[in-house]
C-alpha cells in the first residue's frame, strides 16, 4: 500500500479544435498550470490511500466556487485548510496581482485555501472525478478527469494479477491498454459562458464531439502532440489482447463501434462480469454508453492493417458540420 497524492487546481484555457479555438475550464497539476481535458490521470493500486488537494487559484481561477466529487468511491473524507473537521466546502476563487506562490508558501503563510479529499482505493476499475458545483455547467466546460485503480500485483511478472484490469479469473488480461474518454462540446456555450452566471442547458447544442479532448483528425496524433496531452490512437500487433477502457463523460449517449472487431465486454461501471462462479461477459461489435457509463472491452486483432473506431451516430463524426471529424480514432495493427 502507498499514499498517492495529487495536487489540482482549476484554470481557464483554450481547446484547439479543427476550425476554431474554444474556451474551456480544466483541472491541472498545480505546478504545471495548463488546464487539461480530461484532467490529469490519477493512478493507484487497490489498498492505496488517495489524497487529492484542490487549491484556490491566485491567477487563473474560473471565477466561481469549485468542488470535486468521486462517483463510485466510498467513504470520501473532505476537509479544508487550515485543517479542521472533515466537512464539504467548495473552494471560493480569489485573484492576486502577484505571482503564483509556491505550495510551501501556501501552507506556511496560509495565503490560499486548500480542500483535501481522501479515500482508500478499495476495488479496481476506471472512475470519473468531476465538479460537484454547478455540474451541469462546470462538467460540460471540462471539469472532469479519470482515476484508474489497478489490482495488486498488476505490474509484477509472475503474479496472478499481472497485466490484468480486475485480477486473476476475471478474463481481463491484456497486452495493450487504452483509455478513451468520450464527450461533446457546445462551442457557443463554451465561448460565451460567464462566471457565476446561470446557463440554460435547454439551449445545449453540441457541434464538436471529442475523444480525450480532441476531435478527428487530431485524435490520431500522438500524446502531447496537440492542444490536449492524451492521444487516442492505438498501436498493437496481431494476436495481442487490446483493452479499451471507454468512459462517457458527456451528456449524450454514444454508440462506439470497434471498426469491425468483435470485442468482449469484461466489466461495466468497474464491476467485472466474470467471477469464479459466473461468466457474464459478452461479445459486441459496438457498445452504447449512457452519460457517465464506463465499459472495459477486449478484442484480439488477427489481421494487420488500419482500422477506425467511431461513434455510430454519424452526425457525431463532424467538426462544426464538416465531415470527417468528431468522435473517431484509429488502431494500427502490425505483424
Amino acid at each position: 500500500m502507498a499514499i498517492v497524492v495529487k495536487i489540482l487546481q482549476v484554470a481557464a484555457g483554450s481547446l484547439s479544435l479543427p476550425g476554431q479555438n474554444i474556451s474551456f475550464w480544466g483541472f491541472t497539476d498545480v505546478f504545471v498550470g495548463n488546464p487539461q481535458n480530461p484532467g490529469p490521470l490519477i493512478e493507484a493500486t487497490v489498498g492505496d490511500q488517495l489524497i487529492i488537494w484542490l487549491m484556490r487559484n491566485f491567477i487563473k481561477s474560473i471565477g466561481e466556487p469549485i468542488s470535486i466529487i468521486f462517483p463510485g468511491q466510498e467513504n470520501v473524507m473532505v476537509r479544508k485548510f487550515p485543517w479542521g473537521p472533515f466537512i464539504y466546502e467548495p473552494v471560493q476563487p480569489q485573484y492576486s496581482s502577484g505571482k503564483m506562490i509556491s505550495l510551501t508558501n501556501y501552507l506556511d503563510e496560509k495565503q490560499d485555501i486548500i480542500v483535501e479529499y481522501s479515500f482508500t482505493a478499495t476495488k479496481p476499475g476506471i472512475y470519473l472525478y468531476e465538479s460537484g458545483t454547478n455540474p451541469e455547467k462546470q462538467v460540460q466546460m471540462g471539469l472532469y478527469g479519470i482515476i484508474v485503480v489497478r489490482p495488486e500485483g498488476y505490474n509484477k511478472p509472475g503474479h496472478p494479477n499481472y497485466m490484468t484490469a480486475y485480477g486473476a479469473g476475471t478474463n481481463s488480461s491484456y497486452d495493450v491498454e487504452k483509455i478513451l474518454v468520450l464527450s461533446e462540446i457546445d462551442s457557443i456555450m463554451h465561448n460565451n459562458v460567464l462566471p457565476n452566471v446561470y446557463y440554460d442547458m435547454l439551449k445545449f447544442k453540441p457541434d464538436y464531439w471529442v475523444i480525450n479532448g480532441r476531435s478527428f483528425p487530431d485524435t490520431i496524433s500522438g500524446d502531447n502532440n496537440s492542444s490536449q496531452p492524451y492521444g487516442s490512437q492505438i498501436s498493437c500487433r496481431v494476436g495481442q489482447r487490446v483493452l479499451l477502457r471507454i468512459i462517457n463523460a458527456g451528456f449524450q449517449n454514444h454508440t462506439f463501434c470497434l471498426g469491425g472487431f468483435v470485442g468482449r465486454v469484461v466489466a461495466e461501471d468497474s464491476f467485472p462480469l466474470k467471477t469464479q462462479s459466473l461468466d457474464a461477459t459478452y461479445e459486441k461489435t459496438g457498445i452504447t454508453l449512457g452519460s457517465g457509463q464506463r465499459i472495459d472491452i477486449i478484442f484480439t486483432p488477427t489481421t494487420p492493417g488500419e482500422y477506425y473506431l467511431y461513434d455510430r451516430e454519424y452526425h457525431h463524426l463532424v467538426n462544426n458540420d464538416r465531415f470527417p471529424g468528431g468522435m473517431m480514432t484509429r488502431i494500427t495493427v502490425s505483424n
